[in-house]
């Protein structure tokens, strides 16, 4: 197996902050479960939805809303799975469509869905938005291809638009004077593109956008959002006018403009942003993620636009009975995608954590067999699909912006993998593949399972240093013992921080394995505004949330004795497309445990599921 190396393309000489994780220049050759589920999404989406049809929305300027935001949530995934997989296919599609895109933009470098009378705002507020997406699609593709005319694109439709949006002062229009429901937090979002922008080419009218966002604005007409977090207030409770059938905390676009926040210190060097970013991190945490890793729901704090959607204290309310529509798959990717940023800037072993529950439940539980469509709000209990809030069809195949974007948090593991330190490298998530450092490549394979212990082992291909070096190997937070076996005897072996720290001279053909203790580990319900939500509990077995399903327990939905001790003793099966299968003993009962990616498989009754178990 050889490792795939395609650098990227782009570096932000106009960044002043260094990483203290970074992204490899080279991509991982991914291997096992993730390669095929990759492979599955480009067939089943990518390479079957009519890329010309999603140009045709500024072609056409055809002025529906948000649905210029399609092309470049496409374009963004589409771009690193063609890196993962080198899949000549996939990259004649993104090629194609690249040459389309920029055979309509105009020669004073618009490129919009909305007529110019009505812009920057547009008919529908979705203006800025979906240019947003065409600057993030036209960003992935220059960071895997480097083709200059993609960045004299950017930069032409960036003038553009800093010609529009800004200063009142300066006759342009502020950004909170835009968007369809948020009192410009939608809006605001590309500053994510237009900070990177900057780091890439150093214009000042792309930081003096950024500057009116962050500075001025605050991104919210209503409030300050990131004053907001640094003054003490909770996300569920930002822009709150008193109506909750008003309230605009909208957990998808907040979180964009968090992201953006990140590079914006990256920028800047002011400390105050990145302390503002990890407070709001850290309040997503205690309040708002649920077991599965994603957020938002309809209830009961926050009533207005984008239903089901906004921050609600979910972590609290996610077993509350009155919710009925939460865990928006767009969220679930874009707090992936804040928590690789926050990984990132600090290497805080529980980003990595985050990302790998987001993945391993509320993302691929998510993914529909065929990979052509994603779920838009996953329950905990139920069948998959249901309720759609946000989606047109394109040509002849239903795209919602959850399918649209779903695959870019399959894309975050491209660079959380394995990331580059000062002194050496971080290994982050267990997934099997070649994977090249700045100074070694080295092979990830995922053992078969004694009993419940994960086992993880790594082979050093090849080095070139002559000095010692530091592998950070992160320690789940689920993991209940961790040691290592290795064919070689360390300088220096220590635990820090989360993580396994391997100092040597590394040399090749170097191994060593890793072996994680899972434990199926007992999860009461955590008690929210509603008692009626209390009497639960769920399971967990490692990373994996666990469910009851129709298919191998016909009483798959009745109440069960909640378990005396944290932990409960198992015994691992083998089922038909089940990931992991367990058997455990719940008050004297005998309960088969698939995994929640795995439960509901078939879409419909015959795999209804349940994982938040009522209390006999």
């Amino acid at each position: 197996m050889k490792v795939m190396v395609i650098i990227m393309n782009v570096s932000f000489p106009y960044f002043k902050i260094k990483d203290c994780f970074a992204p490899t220049d080279a991509v991982p050759c991914f291997t096992g479960e993730l390669d095929q589920k990759l492979r599955m999404v480009s067939d089943g989406l990518f390479k079957k939805i009519d890329f010309s049809k999603t140009v045709d929305m500024f072609r056409c300027t055809l002025d529906l809303f948000a649905a210029g935001e399609f092309w470049g949530k496409l374009m963004r995934a589409a771009c690193i799975f063609y890196e993962c997989t080198g899949d000549d296919a996939l990259k004649a599609v993104i090629t194609a469509s690249m040459e389309d895109m920029l055979s309509v933009q105009k020669p004073d470098g618009e490129i919009s869905c909305t007529p110019r009378t009505a812009q920057p705002n547009g008919t529908h507020g979705s203006d800025m938005w979906e240019r947003k997406y065409v600057l993030l699609g036209m960003h992935a593709y220059y960071r895997v291809f480097g083709d200059e005319r993609v960045l004299n694109a950017m930069c032409r439709l960036a003038d553009y638009t800093c010609n529009q949006v800004g200063a009142k002062s300066e006759g342009k229009t502020p950004i909170t004077e835009t968007g369809w429901a948020f009192c410009g937090i939608e809006s605001s979002s590309i500053l994510e593109p237009m900070i990177k922008l900057y780091g890439i080419t150093g214009r000042e009218p792309y930081l003096k956008l950024a500057q009116h966002i962050v500075e001025e604005t605050g991104a919210c007409k209503r409030e300050n959002i990131f004053e907001a977090i640094e003054n003490g207030k909770m996300p569920y409770l930002i822009g709150s006018n008193g109506n909750p059938t008003e309230s605009i905390a909208k957990a998808y676009e907040m979180m964009s403009c968090f992201e953006g926040l990140c590079d914006y210190y990256r920028v800047t060097g002011e400390e105050r942003w990145k302390n503002i970013a990890l407070t709001f991190f850290d309040r997503l945490l205690d309040e708002e993620i649920t077991l599965l890793g994603s957020g938002g729901a309809d209830q009961p704090y926050n009533l207005g636009p984008g239903t089901g959607e906004q921050w609600n204290r979910t972590k609290f309310e996610q077993t509350n009975p009155n919710i009925t529509l939460a865990q928006e798959t767009c969220v679930t990717i874009t707090w992936m995608k804040l928590c690789l940023q926050i990984l990132r800037l600090t290497g805080d072993r529980r980003c990595a954590d985050e990302i790998e529950r987001s993945y391993q439940n509320a993302l691929l539980g998510a993914l529909r067999p065929d990979g052509a469509f994603f779920d838009y709000f996953p329950k905990f209990d139920g069948t998959r699909g249901g309720h759609v809030n946000f989606t047109y069809t394109i040509g002849d195949m239903p795209l919602s912006c959850c399918t649209a974007n779903g695959p870019a948090g399959m894309a975050v593991l491209r660079d959380a993998a394995v990331m580059d330190t000062a002194n050496g490298a971080a290994l982050l998530l267990y997934l099997p593949g070649d994977y090249k450092t700045a100074h070694m490549e080295l092979r990830c394979q995922v053992l078969p399972e004694i009993m419940a212990e994960k086992r993880v082992q790594y082979t050093i291909l090849k080095t070139d240093m002559e000095n010692a070096q530091t592998l950070q190997i992160r320690i789940p937070a689920w993991a209940s013992n961790c040691r290592i076996e290795a064919n070689f005897q360390a300088e220096e072996m220590t635990r820090e921080n989360g993580y396994l720290l391997i100092r040597r001279v590394w040399k090749t053909d170097d191994t060593f394995t890793v072996y994680f203790m899972r434990e199926l580990r007992v999860v009461k319900a955590p008690h929210g505004s509603n008692r009626a939500g209390d009497n639960f509990f769920a399971l967990t077995f490692g990373a994996d949330v666990m469910a009851r399903d129709f298919r191998f327990d016909q009483n798959y939905d009745k109440p069960l004795t909640l378990p005396t001790s944290e932990t409960l003793s198992v015994q691992m099966i083998t089922l038909p497309d089940v990931n992991t299968a367990l058997i455990t003993e719940i008050g004297g009962q005998r309960v088969t445990l698939v995994n929640y990616a795995s439960a509901g498989a078939t879409w419909d009754d015959v795999s209804a599921y349940r994982s938040w178990f009522m209390i006999l």
